[in-house]
């Protein structure tokens, strides 16, 4: 097994923070650093019963350690980099029963459109007027699917510690 968990992750903090000032704000947020550091402490937190997050730790130090050559690096190893992340975050999901800040607002936005859409077109054809009230129910289906359900399956998973 690797390091201790707890110094693994101080050390990939330090190399992350170490390549910080190669990066503009615009590439920080681009190349999702925040959510590097943050996974890379879910991984530390669950690396002493996951295998699979023992192997991430191996992963996620190449990750950081390669860092200061990302943003000349070539159109594959961005792709590789991101694909990564995909992979450990879709683990956390399947395996830790994760989610990503505003994952349920962001699919319960497609639920409130698709929803919106059957409505306006139910009383937009009694109305003779499709545009204008499936416009409204597009906006009435975000409305509800966003504000009610979204929001609180995303506070309900923050306060059980399920977002990453």
């Amino acid at each position: 097994m690797m390091e201790n968990n707890n110094d693994w992750y101080i050390d990939i903090v330090k190399e992350i923070d170490g390549h910080k000032d190669k990066f503009s704000t615009r590439d920080y947020k681009k190349y999702k650093l925040d959510l590097l550091l943050r996974v890379a402490k879910r991984v530390a937190s669950f690396s002493a019963d996951c295998v699979e997050c023992q192997n991430f730790q191996g992963e996620i130090t190449k990750l950081a350690e390669n860092l200061g050559n990302l943003v000349q690096a070539s159109k594959e190893e961005r792709k590789s980099y991101f694909k990564m992340i995909n992979s450990i975050l879709k683990h956390f999901h399947k395996r830790h029963k994760l989610i990503t800040e505003g994952e349920n607002f962001a699919i319960l936005i497609g639920i409130g459109i698709i929803f919106g859409s059957g409505i306006g077109v139910t009383f937009g054809a009694g109305l003779d007027n499709i545009g204008l009230v499936m416009g409204a129910g597009i906006g009435a289906g975000i409305a509800i699917g966003v504000a009610i359900i979204g929001i609180y399956l995303d506070a309900k998973a923050r306060k059980k510690g399920k977002v990453i």
